[in-house]
């Protein structure tokens, strides 16, 4: 009684949101601010554990004594980051219509390349001194770093990774310098997909859900078995940006996931506990590499969960999230200064914990619940410093006070691309 109860909801529910859709083509997806915040969120927590999860390589550890943080981390580490890219997708598409080609290259090489500039020259550091202090590679203390790493290096640097210039690295803000690149691609790609044509396909496309699963599952599954390293999270990303960008203002495709959601959200969730006893009974037993049918009975199950609970996210997201909210509203200008901060503030953190003495946080198993409750702190900390400046608000990302966006002014515009010149040319 209670499942059919819940079915006429969804049903009803669906027929409205289906008529408010069609209604307005171009109204706002505010279903998207929420996804950003709750990314951002559960971005926060992941890599917080990641400095504490057994065997997984990071930039600074202290691993606990188990495997149980192992299993919770791939609830969602599959598609976590599968979430920004469409996200980024649709929000590049309600761009590209409202602007000219070369302005909006202009403009969002200035949004992302300025915070990505930032955070590499100011943020990103803290992360390499305490990566290298655990390795033995750093005899200084931090300030002895900080003045070795920006104006006496010598060989202090020359067995670390360069990822801009020498020393430099983007580490977590990796995700900027692509979506950078990406979206140049796609921009630039804009007269094609805006085509009579273009969007006679993409809507034949989005209101067929054997059509949706074939676009989505065959090329994401073609990266998974054909490239390796970071090759794959790469071409992932890009055609989960692409996918967003081309289908997320089409009217069939919210329409269509509406219309399968049940389906879906039970697809992810039997995928999800496929994975968790995959991981258990294959991957954690070594099984996948003695055993090539159990090997490839994983890899598709890692396959559905990095793209089902995506469709699930953003059926339900729509469903009952589509909405106006004062608190996600707020919260919204500082998803881009958190990404930035982030890492560095866990990494940090971390270090100070398991170097500090204190006898109440000498475990690992106590450090992850400091971290988890001290990071989210000292970030609303660093944002409310942030918000008060509006150079420093523009360096993180954020619009100047009044919500005014900082490049309808052609100085803050050009100041923005001498600045990032330098790095323009490094990563083209």
């Amino acid at each position: 009684m209670r499942v059919s109860v819940h079915l006429v909801i969804i049903v009803s529910t669906s027929i409205e949101q289906m008529d408010n859709l069609s209604t307005n083509r171009t109204a706002r997806l505010h279903c998207l601010d929420w996804l950003r915040v709750i990314a951002i969120a559960m971005l926060i927590v992941y890599h917080t554990a990641m400095v504490y999860v057994p065997d997984w390589g990071y930039h600074y550890k202290n691993p606990l004594s188990s495997d149980w943080i192992k299993s919770l981390m791939l609830l969602t580490s599959p598609w976590r980051m599968g979430l920004l890219w469409l996200v980024s997708g649709i929000a590049l598409a309600y761009m590209c219509k409202k602007q000219q080609i070369l302005s909006l290259i202009i403009k969002r090489s200035n949004q992302i390349l300025l915070p990505l500039l930032v955070g590499v020259l100011f943020v990103v550091p803290i992360q390499l001194f305490a990566q290298m202090k655990q390795a033995g590679d750093m005899p200084l203390d931090l300030w002895g770093f900080m003045y070795a790493f920006y104006l006496n290096p010598q060989q202090s640097f020359i067995n670390y990774s360069s990822g801009i210039w020498p020393r430099f690295d983007v580490n977590h803000l990796w995700f900027l310098r692509s979506l950078w690149r990406f979206s140049i691609v796609i921009i630039l790609l804009t007269p094609l997909l805006n085509t009579k044509l273009a969007n006679r396909v993409f809507g034949f496309v989005s209101v067929r859900i054997s059509m949706l699963v074939v676009i989505v599952f065959v090329p994401i599954g073609l990266i998974q078995w054909l490239l390796e390293g970071e090759s794959v999270r790469e071409y992932y990303g890009f055609t989960l940006l692409f996918l967003g960008f081309t289908l997320g203002l089409q009217l069939g495709f919210w329409q269509t996931l509406i219309k399968h959601i049940t389906w879906i959200c039970i697809a992810s969730v039997l995928a999800m506990i496929a994975l968790q006893i995959g991981f258990i009974q294959i991957w954690q037993s070594g099984l996948n590499e003695t055993n090539s049918a159990l090997n490839f009975l994983i890899e598709v199950i890692y396959l559905l969960n990095k793209v089902l609970p995506l469709l699930a996210i953003l059926g339900l997201s729509y469903l009952y999230l589509n909405k106006p909210n004062q608190v996600i509203n707020k919260l919204n200008p500082y998803v881009f200064p958190i990404y930035i901060l982030h890492q560095s503030v866990i990494i940090g953190i971390a270090y100070f914990a398991s170097t500090s003495g204190f006898v109440f946080i000498q475990k690992a198993e106590y450090q992850v619940w400091f971290n988890i409750v001290l990071s989210p702190l000292i970030c609303a900390i660093l944002l409310m410093i942030i918000a008060r400046i509006n150079v420093l608000r523009v360096g993180f990302g954020m619009r100047l006070k009044g919500n005014k966006d900082p490049y309808q002014y052609w100085q803050y515009s050009v100041i923005a691309l001498l600045l990032c010149a330098p790095m323009i040319y490094r990563l083209l």
